[in-house]
């Protein structure tokens, strides 16, 4: 299964821009991709969801911080951001996208809840859909994405009591 040429376009041009200009300058790419005046031109970028469930089927929710510039303070899944334009984390063809992206799932529940990827093993990721969305936040900033959601049920998370409670 292919992306669509506006996803796969997409998709590139963001993984370009971001090995042209560097890591270091990764967030200001970010941020340009987020102002709702490129998000009018059709500037789209990849994204992705997560809800872990533990084994009695509650989701654990997040509640963005308040220095985001797209939605702060919002209650939201358990985690969502963007895959790197980086080894691991791209891919043009759907399948290898979703494994770069659930790659990048590891990456980012570690580095905001301290989840570690051997607790969550890519194994448990079910990529569930793809969804292609626009969504202004204030006016100035919000999402355009094609986002990819994965359930996971986390059976052997030691911190799950502590982080619920």
């Amino acid at each position: 299964m292919k992306m669509t040429n506006q996803l796969a376009t997409s998709a590139r041009r963001y993984v370009c821009i971001n090995r042209l200009i560097g890591q270091n300058k990764q967030s200001l790419i970010c941020k340009l991709g987020h102002l709702m005046y490129n998000i009018d031109r059709g500037l789209l970028h990849r994204a992705f969801s997560v809800f872990l469930f533990d084994p009695q089927n509650r989701l654990l929710l997040q509640q963005r911080a308040s220095e985001k510039i797209t939605f702060p303070d919002m209650w939201t899944n358990t985690c969502c951001s963007h895959p790197l334009g980086i080894p691991g984390e791209t891919g043009v063809e759907l399948a290898e996208a979703v494994q770069g992206v659930k790659r990048a799932a590891q990456r980012k529940l570690n580095h905001e809840l301290g989840i570690k990827p051997s607790q969550v093993p890519i194994s448990d990721f079910k990529f569930l859909t793809r969804i292609h969305y626009k969504a202004p936040s204030d006016g100035k900033w919000g999402e355009h994405e094609s986002r990819l959601g994965f359930p996971c049920i986390c059976d052997g998370l030691l911190m799950w009591r502590d982080i619920c409670s």
